[in-house]
């Protein structure tokens, strides 16, 4: 007969349950510092993805920090593509110490998981693969400030129940290095860390920059190892440029070039947003067709004005006008609303009252002048006047320009022109230099300020650098970034032969 001690050493012991909550059934994958765990929420009786930052690994500080970025951004997010987030607590119990976050789990198989079984896919299915992760990129770069995924790869893609016949619904997960555009400023004092998987990040990644457009490198590379069957990394390349056209034989060359353009080492030479992504997908057959002879640069020429308008803010006053073979852009007067134009107007009506106060208090005071008096009381009254002349005349100037002064961006095929545009006043221009002298036009992410650098600069001044800020122009984050989508479809349009 078995002893009653002896029953309670040999029994089972209950799962111990994590806040209360969840107990965890499985590992699904781990590395240094985190773990993904499979997990069971008792209180709503469902599967569930616990994500665990474990502080008995040896952590970096931007670890812990980016784990808390993580659970922040997820809060945010409300797509039926993005697993839901749960829940997230501290935990220092039964074992773990650390952080955890709970979300949606999402029974099925990772793109990554399916590579490795050696599944071939077709162009059909990585074209439909392709439009939903855009859907979901085009999500999360609207937001606002814009949400970089910055770690696009096949294990970060998660198919529900896929079949031998159908890949099913995908989801985006993985969101370990998330990003809001207004964060990506790195302090004096912090290291720059090389953020990406090797092979899927686009060369900004090496110095931990990204923008919506490294997402869509990130998908491209992972597109091409879904097409090719091989990793980024084995595939040859030349320069920073992946080649990939002799394994993509199976596959119609308008893809490949759609292909090409989202893996462009530079990113102003990529699409400039998840929609131009996709709308050069659906028409990729037309775009890049051999009969029409277009080139990745004709892309942006065939449909770049209904890009331009789709993209336009809401109640934008900028203007753009098409004549001859010119893009101009319009950006209008501050106006009377304008902060600027109130505190100019007082300037001039303070240095006008300035003026005729001064010749009044002269007037009433000259006769009761004698001896020395008389000369000093005529410098300080003409001492006195300049000033007031002087202050009434910039106050009035800063008036004039608020009320009626434009920014005019002429983009012709090689030159652009840049200056400001006075009535009956010809443009004074800051910029103008040819396309080939153009070093780069640059928006830093959570900046509102256009920065142009130059190689050569062909107006009076010669400014090698110039920038053109939100805040001087009144104009709106958004808006500013449409003018630099704008600059950025411009330089990708290559110049006619004569």
């Amino acid at each position: 007969m078995v002893s009653s001690n002896a029953l309670r050493q040999t029994a089972p012991q209950p799962t111990p349950r994590l806040h209360n909550r969840y107990s965890i059934q499985q590992t699904l994958g781990a590395r240094l510092g985190r773990r993904t765990l499979l997990g069971y929420d008792h209180h709503h009786d469902r599967p569930v993805v616990i994500k665990y930052l474990c502080l008995d690994d040896p952590l970096q500080p931007a670890d812990t920090k980016r784990f808390r970025e993580e659970i922040a951004v997820l809060k945010t997010l409300n797509h039926p593509a993005i697993p839901t987030y749960l829940d997230s607590f501290a935990i220092h119990q039964h074992g773990y110490r650390g952080l955890m976050l709970v979300q949606d789990y999402i029974a099925g198989q990772s793109l990554y998981a399916l590579v490795h079984e050696q599944r071939e896919f077709s162009e059909p299915e990585v074209r439909h693969l392709a439009r939903q992760v855009l859907n979901i990129l085009d999500y999360l770069h609207s937001q606002e400030p814009a949400i970089i995924h910055r770690d696009i790869k096949p294990s970060s893609l998660v198919l529900h129940n896929p079949s031998s016949t159908t890949l099913g619904k995908v989801y985006l997960v993985d969101f370990g290095l998330v990003q809001c555009n207004h964060d990506t400023q790195t302090g004096a004092d912090e290291p720059i860390l090389i953020s990406g998987t090797p092979g899927y990040r686009p060369p900004e990644q090496l110095g931990d920059r990204a923008v919506p457009a490294t997402d869509l490198y990130s998908l491209g590379a992972t597109l091409v190892h879904l097409a090719t069957g091989h990793h980024p990394n084995e595939l040859p390349q030349r320069g920073l440029r992946m080649l990939f056209g002799p394994e993509l034989g199976h596959m119609s060359r308008s893809f490949k070039a759609w292909l090409r353009w989202l893996t462009q080492p530079k990113q102003h030479k990529r699409p400039i947003s998840a929609q131009a992504a996709l709308y050069g997908l659906e028409q990729a057959d037309e775009i890049f067709s051999p009969s029409h002879r277009l080139s990745l640069i004709g892309l942006s020429q065939r449909f770049q004005r209904a890009i331009l308008e789709r993209m336009a803010p809401a109640d934008t006053q900028l203007k753009i006008l098409e004549y001859s073979q010119t893009l101009e852009v319009l950006v209008p007067p501050l106006g009377w609303k304008n902060g600027r134009f109130w505190l100019a107007l007082g300037q001039t009506i303070g240095g006008g009252l300035g003026l005729g106060l001064g010749c009044q208090g002269f007037l009433n005071l000259w006769p009761q002048l004698t001896g020395i008096w008389y000369p000093l009381a005529i410098i300080g009254g003409l001492g006195g006047t300049h000033l007031s002349l002087c202050l009434s005349y910039r106050g009035l100037k800063k008036t004039l320009t608020t009320l009626f002064q434009q920014v005019s961006i002429q983009l012709l095929p090689d030159i652009i022109l840049l200056g400001y545009r006075f009535p009956c006043r010809p443009v004074v221009y800051e910029i103008n230099t040819y396309k080939q002298d153009i070093q780069d036009i640059d928006l830093q992410p959570g900046s509102s300020t256009i920065t142009f650098r130059l190689g050569h600069n062909r107006t009076v001044v010669g400014k090698l650098k110039y920038s053109l800020s939100a805040q001087t122009l009144g104009l709106s984050t958004s808006e500013i970034s449409w003018i630099n989508d704008i600059l950025q479809l411009w330089l990708k349009q290559r110049v006619p032969s004569v």
